[in-house]
């Protein structure tokens, strides 16, 4: 009878893997070492201590991250955004939590230097209030939009009052889309130059809440993960 090596020894490399741990610093400073037991959220990571730090668990944001642990982990930035948005926290929409018009060769900068797709928000300045992103109202449409995408795209609020006529031309073509419906906010994502068009996301209708917009939000998500060659 033949013994099964291997089997055996992967399992003690794991176990003593496991117990010496992995040493996390984050983009604050903070220094963790002997961390163990690493639990993946979508908005950050979950792990165990070395007994001499004291016995306990600690969660860090992927926002207090090194990008080099972010793809260590895996981190999704859509998914983030779509976890955040379904607690439903409300938030306080200001016109500079994403770029102006006024400000798009600066915009295309950054999504050039990020390696990020530009998304092209249709708003009215009356959607600029507290929003809860689960609830129905273009106010909190926008609240939804913002959280599921400020991360993953480079956003540019174009003003539905006096600025559609002074968009690049595939976003005009978002703006325009068969999906639209006439509702804002909506949004057309398009590359980093603004050349090419990939794809509009809708309001999701008269009585669009945050259940039926996610599952927009997430068909679209994979349109932009397939364009940009992602699984």
């Amino acid at each position: 009878m033949k013994t099964k090596f291997f089997p055996i020894i992967a399992a003690v490399c794991f176990a003593w893997a496991n117990c010496f741990g992995d040493d996390i610093t984050t983009i604050d400073g903070q220094k963790y070492e002997g961390v163990t037991d690493i639990s993946v959220k979508p908005d950050g990571i979950v792990f165990s201590l070395n007994p001499k730090d004291g016995i306990g668990m600690e969660k860090v944001p992927f926002s207090n991250l090194p990008d080099d642990l972010k793809k260590k982990y895996n981190y999704d930035p859509f998914e983030e955004g779509l976890f955040i948005a379904r607690n439903n926290k409300p938030v306080n929409l200001k016109k500079d939590m994403a770029f102006s018009l006024a400000d798009l060769e600066a915009a295309k900068k950054k999504a050039a230097s990020e390696h990020k797709m530009i998304g092209f928000i249709m708003v009215k300045d009356e959607f600029f209030a507290p929003g809860s992103p689960m609830e129905q109202g273009s106010i909190e449409a926008l609240a939804h939009f913002y959280l599921a995408f400020h991360n993953g795209l480079v956003l540019v609020f174009v003003r539905h009052e006096n600025e559609l006529d002074k968009v690049p031309a595939s976003v005009k073509k978002g703006f325009a889309g068969p999906e639209e419906g006439g509702f804002a906010p909506n949004m057309a994502v398009v590359t980093s130059d603004c050349s090419q068009f990939i794809c509009e996301i809708p309001y999701g209708g008269q009585h669009s809440n945050g259940q039926i917009r996610e599952q927009i939000f997430r068909q679209k998500i994979a349109e932009i993960k397939k364009f940009a060659g992602e699984k």
